[in-house]
C-alpha cells in the first residue's frame, strides 16, 4: 500500500535534512504506529506520504513515495486525496467552514456525492468520534478536543483507504482518547482499513498489538513490536519535589460563587477556591467541562458573569488584563494562538520587551532557555518553521521571561516526547519553587502524580473533586473515571 524509498527532504532554509535516506514499506490493512522526540521528523514523513510535503513547500528532496501505485511526487493533490486523509496535529490547520455540520460535509459535497450519502457519512463519521451532540454548533465555540474530535470525523467520513494521524489524542481526555483509538482499530480490522498514528501515548496503543516505528533526527531507528516497557508511564518514581504550599499569607488565586462562559453560554457555574504560593495545581477533566474556560476567566479574559475573581489581590472585574498580564502568564492550548514576532528570538524576548523588563539578566536567562529547549542556534529563524511541539517550548520560554508570580498553562505537553515534556514541566516546577504557584490542564494522570499538589476535577462546568492527587485518584476510581488513573495506580486501602 505505502512504498518509501531512500526518501531525503531538506526544508527550505535549513542546513540539516528533515529526512534522512527513509525507507519503509506498510502491507494494506497494517496498523503503525510512528514514535520518536519531537522535531525528529514523523510529521514530515506524514506530509509526504499524502504528498503535501512537495506541493506546500519548496525544499530539496530525494528518493520516492508511492501510495498505492501513485507516485506521491508527481501526482495531484486531488487524487492521493482519494486514497489517503491526514488528521493534522492542529486541527484548526485543516478546518474550512464555520460549523461542525458544514465541516464534516466539505470533503464530501467536493466530491459531489448525494445529500442523503452525504447525511448518513455525516451521523456515521461523527458517531465514530463521539461527537453527535456537536452536529450544530460553530467551531469557534468548541474546546481543542472537540476541535480535534471534529477533524478526526471530517477526515473519517471520505473513507479513504489510509488513514493518517498526527497525534490525534493531543487534546483528547483520557476517555475519550480511550474510545478513538478502539474505535480505529476497530474500523481498521473491519474495512482493511491502513492506519499510520503518530502519537507519544503508547500506553494507550499497546493493547491494539501495533507495528512500532521509531524515528531519531529525521531517520527511522527502530522498526518491530511494542515492546513491554514502551507502554509505561516515563513519570513511574518522579516526584518534583516541590516544599508545601503555605495559607499563612493571601492567596494568589481567590474565586467566589463564579460563574462565567462566553457567546451567551454560561459555561462555569458557582465554583469557589484559593491558590496559593507554592501550589502546583493540576485541572482535569471531560473536553468541553469548562477547564480551559476557567484559566481565561484567572486570566481576565473572561469576566465573571456573577461572583468575583481575584489575582494577587487585583478583581479581574476592574483591572484590565494587560496589567494582570505583569502578574500572571498564560500559554494557550494551540501554540500559533500566541506566536507575534519574525524571528525566534524576537519571539523569546516578546514579552519581556513589552514589559519593559529585558535587563541583561532576563537576556541571558532567555539565552539559556532557549539552549536548553533544544532550539539554540535557531534564534535568527521564523518561529512558524518549528514543528508544533518546538513551537511550545518557545512559547513557554517567552512568557517565562517575565518570571511570573502565577501560571496558567492549558495543555503544554502536546506534541512533546516525555523527555521534552519533562523539560516543560521542570521549568514549571523552578518557578512553584520560587515562591509562585501554576495552574495546569492537563489529561495526563502519570504527570499529575509526579508533579502536582492538587487536583480539581471538572464536570459539567463544576469542580467535583478539590484534592491532593492521591485522594483525588481514590476519589475518581469511586466515581468510575478509571482512564485518569496513572499507570499501575492501585487503590488505597481505607481506614
Amino acid at each position: 500500500m505505502i512504498s518509501v524509498q531512500d526518501l531525503s527532504y531538506r526544508f527550505p532554509g535549513r542546513n540539516e535534512e528533515a529526512l534522512r535516506d527513509v525507507n519503509l514499506d506498510i502491507a494494506p490493512g497494517e496498523f503503525v504506529v510512528l514514535a520518536g522526540p519531537s522535531g525528529c521528523g514523523k510529521s514530515t514523513l506524514a506530509l509526504a506520504i499524502t504528498g503535501i510535503l512537495f506541493r506546500q513547500y519548496d525544499g530539496e528532496a530525494r528518493g520516492t513515495v508511492q501510495v498505492d501505485g501513485l507516485e506521491a511526487r508527481e501526482c495531484p493533490i486531488y487524487d492521493l486525496a482519494e486514497v489517503v486523509g491526514l488528521v493534522q496535529q492542529n486541527p484548526e490547520n485543516q478546518f474550512c467552514t464555520l460549523t461542525v455540520r458544514d465541516e464534516v460535509a466539505f470533503g464530501l459535497e467536493n466530491r459531489r456525492l448525494p445529500p442523503a450519502d452525504i447525511a448518513r457519512r455525516i451521523e456515521w463519521a461523527l458517531h465514530v468520534v463521539g461527537a453527535t451532540h456537536l452536529l450544530d454548533r460553530h467551531l469557534a465555540t468548541l474546546s481543542g478536543g472537540e476541535k480535534q474530535k471534529v477533524a478526526i470525523a471530517a477526515v473519517m467520513a471520505a473513507k479513504p483507504q489510509v488513514l493518517i494521524l498526527d497525534e490525534p489524542t493531543s487534546n483528547l481526555d483520557p476517555s475519550a482518547t480511550a474510545d478513538v483509538l478502539r474505535t480505529i482499530a476497530h474500523i481498521r480490522e473491519k474495512a482493511a482499513l491502513t492506519v499510520i498514528v503518530i502519537e507519544h501515548k503508547l500506553s494507550f496503543l499497546a493493547p491494539l498489538a501495533p507495528r512500532l516505528v521509531r524515528m531519531a533526527a529525521g531517520r527511522i531507528v527502530a522498526d518491530g513490536a511494542i515492546g513491554p516497557g514502551d507502554g509505561a508511564s516515563p513519570w513511574a518514581g518522579y516526584s518534583a519535589a516541590l516544599p508545601t504550599a503555605s495559607t499563612a499569607g493571601p492567596p494568589l488565586i481567590l474565586v467566589e460563587r463564579l460563574h462565567a462562559g462566553h457567546n451567551g453560554r454560561t459555561v462555569l457555574r458557582d465554583l469557589s477556591l484559593q491558590v496559593h504560593p507554592g501550589e502546583f495545581v493540576a485541572v482535569m477533566g471531560d473536553n468541553g467541562t469548562g477547564k480551559s474556560t476557567f484559566l481565561l476567566s484567572l486570566l481576565g479574559l473572561l469576566k465573571p458573569e456573577r461572583g468575583c475573581v481575584e489575582v494577587a489581590g487585583q478583581d479581574t472585574r476592574r483591572t484590565p488584563a494587560s496589567r494582570l498580564a505583569h502578574q500572571s502568564a498564560f500559554v494557550f492550548q494551540n501554540p500559533d494562538h500566541q506566536l507575534f514576532a519574525d524571528s525566534l528570538w524576537d519571539e523569546a524576548a516578546f514579552a519581556p520587551r513589552n514589559l519593559g523588563l529585558l535587563d541583561a539578566d532576563t537576556t541571558r536567562w532567555l539565552h539559556n532557555a532557549l539552549g536548553r529547549s533544544g532550539l539554540a542556534g535557531r534564534e535568527e529563524e521564523h518561529p512558524y518553521r518549528l514543528s508544533y511541539g518546538e513551537k511550545r517550548r518557545l512559547n513557554m520560554v517567552s512568557v517565562l521571561g517575565i518570571r511570573p508570580r502565577l501560571l496558567l498553562l492549558d495543555e503544554i505537553l502536546i506534541g512533546q516526547d516525555p523527555t521534552n515534556a519533562a523539560f516543560l514541566l521542570n521549568l514549571v516546577a523552578e518557578e512553584v519553587r520560587r515562591g509562585g504557584a501554576a495552574v495546569m490542564v492537563t489529561h495526563d494522570p502519570d504527570v499529575v502524580q509526579a508533579y502536582a499538589t492538587r487536583v480539581l476535577f471538572f464536570d459539567g462546568g463544576a469542580i467535583t473533586i478539590d484534592a491532593p492527587p492521591a485522594a483525588a485518584f481514590q476519589s475518581l476510581a469511586a466515581e468510575g473515571h478509571r482512564p485518569y488513573l496513572p499507570l499501575g495506580w492501585v487503590e488505597e486501602a481505607r481506614p
